[in-house]
């Protein structure tokens, strides 16, 4: 099979308020893997119509076109196969699609031990999916739509792979494989560990050191982490310092085709000015802050920097991309791990899922430790609501307390979030 569906990040031209501007969006092609040609296709229409039109980021955009790609590809691999009910789409293509080539997809995921939500979440977008087919008169099937109206007045449908006629089946107890349980922080030696793990990167990937220290002590994410240029830095040096969170994809990452890695996912709820985080500052973070300026100005005198106003470069002097800092991540995490053989903690951090994001639990549970409330703790995360917090909460709060503190962080001012009062910064450091 040459041929197989892939989404693709495009940059586009569209005129905005009178101005020419790069836009880039989510499309859908055929990919002819003997040429590398990728050929756009029709039903790029979906994602345009139904995600971009409506607003929606770039990353929402990018969920639902992955689903379907993964969808179709499925059907061409059936097709090659021979099976019976596949093969008139090779003669009919997408207007030979019937639900019940949905269905065998969504059993065939439940089979191979994917997790109920997984399934579940391939199921929203192919129903919409279906949805746009059939509104389109793209598809011939000819099947029941029952509309609905949400809160906001949108139209919004049931799935369509739930008739009993269909046979589709979902994750159960005896198809879902044992998941791996993902690390969220490195529990009570939180402290000596983030030291030890941060000492660990300026061993063996310093380039990466002032990054962790933003994720651990202001629990930034890695999208945020690479977008932060020289300037976004706010410091008074052994005192203060702040990250001004910006999207600067377009001035970092203009090579890139794909830039999902690089989403600074707080800027999909909060304006740029409003996008600021406290950074719980300590010797070591002054200690790495002042060694990784001193590694960019000796690039830049040695003309090594091809962009002077990022603060994360790679080897080749580019602005650091979300995947080789990743790469840097787990090769400080290799030999953290290495070195922690007999820790009490070994067992518990090797058999467990962890990656970048980590940095932002342990960076919550720093701030349970001093005493934040949930609203505090929403507020100094620069959460949108306190859901995400309250994840990290004891159980035992009662639902007056919680409803309390849902009240308090509604009356928080959007700008404030992700600010810490110095007070607070000052008591956990004359604390280490």
């Amino acid at each position: 099979m040459d041929y197989k569906f892939v989404r693709k990040e495009t940059t586009v031209n569209e005129i905005i308020r009178g101005k020419m501007r790069n836009i880039k969006v989510i499309t859908i092609g055929v990919l002819e893997e003997s040429t590398g040609i990728v050929y756009p296709h029709p039903i790029s229409e979906f994602i345009k119509k139904q995600y971009e039109f409506y607003g929606r980021s770039l990353n929402s955009a990018d969920a639902p076109a992955r689903v379907v790609c993964r969808f179709l590809n499925f059907c061409l691999q059936k097709i090659e196969e021979g099976h019976e009910e596949f093969i008139d789409l090779k003669d009919k293509g997408i207007h030979g699609l019937q639900r019940r080539h949905g269905s065998q997809y969504l059993t065939h995921c439940s089979l191979e031990g994917l997790q109920k939500s997984t399934v579940e979440y391939y199921e929203k977008y192919l129903s919409a999916f279906y949805v746009f087919l059939k509104k389109m008169n793209w598809i011939e099937e000819d099947f029941p739509l029952e509309e609905k109206k949400n809160s906001s007045g949108d139209a919004v449908y049931g799935s369509l792979f739930r008739e009993p006629e269909l046979g589709t089946r979902f994750p159960s107890r005896d198809t879902s494989k044992r998941k791996v349980a993902k690390l969220k922080d490195f529990g009570e030696d939180r402290k000596q560990l983030t030291t030890h793990f941060i000492r660990t990167a300026m061993d063996v990937a310093e380039d990466i050191a002032l990054g962790l220290c933003f994720q651990f002590y202001g629990g930034l994410r890695r999208g945020e982490v690479v977008n932060v240029s020289r300037g976004d830095l706010i410091v008074s040096e052994g005192e203060s310092m702040e990250v001004q969170i910006r999207d600067n994809r377009n001035k970092f990452f203009s090579r890139l085709k794909d830039t999902k890695s690089e989403n600074p996912k707080r800027l999909n709820y909060l304006q740029t000015e409003m996008a600021r985080q406290t950074i719980l500052d300590n010797d070591l973070v002054w200690e790495v802050y002042r060694k990784h300026h001193k590694r960019l100005d000796y690039m830049i005198k040695r003309g090594i920097c091809k962009n002077p106003s990022a603060l994360f470069l790679n080897g080749d002097g580019e602005a650091m991309s979300g995947k080789v800092y990743d790469r840097r991540f787990q090769k400080v995490k290799k030999v953290f791990l290495e070195s922690l053989m007999g820790h009490k903690d070994y067992d518990l951090l090797t058999d467990t899922f962890w990656s970048t994001h980590i940095g932002r639990g342990v960076f919550t549970n720093m701030l349970i430790d001093m005493g934040f409330t949930p609203t505090q703790l929403a507020i100094a995360r620069g959460d949108r609501n306190l859901s995400s917090a309250m994840s990290y909460i004891d159980q035992t709060l009662t639902t007056e307390q919680i409803q309390e503190a849902v009240n308090d962080f509604k009356k928080y001012p959007t700008e404030k979030l992700g600010v810490i009062d110095y007070d607070h910064v000052k008591k956990w450091k004359n604390k280490l």
